[in-house]
């Protein structure tokens, strides 16, 4: 399965995983335009994807995508969350994957994730008591909307009030030189295809500025962050999304980047243990049933278990 996963690494190193985005999740297009910034030519990385595809599935990259049950339903359910769309007519228990909550249950026990709970049912007073300090997000979402960084309840229930479900989660924090760091792996097939970072002025890094990772000694940024190249141009993944046609409210998603030159460096312990954790949760995934998922939030309540 292609997988986006996005890690954060906290002050003594560790990487923790903080989502997995399905289908077909940005990552390879930005990993292209890092290298074509930085070395002017291309990475090479859809011809790594395209080959391991006829390698592995005996068929081509866009024809394992049209293979998938899911895509159709998923690339509907997409569009819903970004509140752009109606809940996909059709239903496919694969969904059920971008529950942020599903999400936890399945790999909290496979790999480290943030300690997660539904702030609908869970002890806001005690999780953040313990902690002094917890993340804010909703079950399901894209590009940080309704992310927050929270110290008491009323702060919960003030944010909590623009919609919803939401989790409560451990907060990992994850900087770098005073911007909130991430770093999205790429896998495909059991493969680890290459990783990148995502940095920002913000709370949360999504869509921030995107960045070479390299292996060193010790996390840091080398060479000038304000040197960067702005893209505007239609991406790898909308040609294989939509075909012919993009929705005009997705340019941004599909078209823009802002990439610099700088490099993260991150300890090649580290580096090795993003890319085994990537392999491990794609495996999973490559492997599961989805009937036997928990139920989402969303899911018609005539399919819930």
């Amino acid at each position: 399965m292609y997988l986006g996963i996005d890690f954060l690494i906290d002050p003594d190193g560790k990487p923790w995983v903080a989502e997995v985005n399905v289908g077909l999740p940005g990552g390879a297009e930005e990993i292209d335009r890092i290298h074509r910034l930085r070395f002017g030519r291309p990475s090479g990385i859809f011809e790594r994807i395209e080959t391991a595809s006829l390698r592995i599935y005996g068929r081509s990259f866009p024809a394992y995508l049209e293979s998938l049950p899911f895509l159709p339903a998923l690339k509907a359910f997409k569009f819903w969350m970004d509140g752009r769309g109606p809940f996909p007519a059709a239903w496919h228990p694969a969904l059920r994957l971008e529950d942020k909550w599903v999400q936890y249950q399945l790999l909290r026990r496979l790999v480290p994730m943030p300690e997660t709970i539904p702030l609908e049912r869970g002890d806001i007073d005690g999780f953040i008591g313990r902690r002094g300090v917890a993340v804010l997000k909703r079950r399901s979402g894209r590009g940080g909307r309704g992310f927050g960084i929270v110290r008491d309840v009323r702060a919960v229930e003030a944010a909590a009030a623009s919609g919803g479900p939401y989790l409560l989660q451990d907060f990992v924090d994850s900087r770098l030189e005073n911007l909130s760091l991430s770093v999205r792996a790429v896998v495909f097939g059991g493969e680890f295809l290459g990783t990148y970072a995502n940095l920002a002025a913000r709370t949360f890094s999504n869509h921030g500025t995107i960045a070479a990772v390299e292996a060193g000694r010790a996390i840091g940024l080398g060479g000038d962050l304000s040197a960067v190249g702005r893209f505007n141009a239609r991406s790898w993944e909308a040609r294989l999304w939509f075909g012919e046609s993009d929705p005009p409210a997705m340019h941004r998603n599909l078209y823009e980047d802002t990439a610099t030159r700088a490099v993260v460096v991150i300890p090649a312990a580290v580096l090795e243990e993003i890319a085994r954790l990537a392999v491990r949760i794609e495996r999973t995934y490559e492997e599961l049933d989805f009937d036997t998922l928990p139920s989402a939030f969303f899911e018609p309540p005539a399919r819930r278990a």
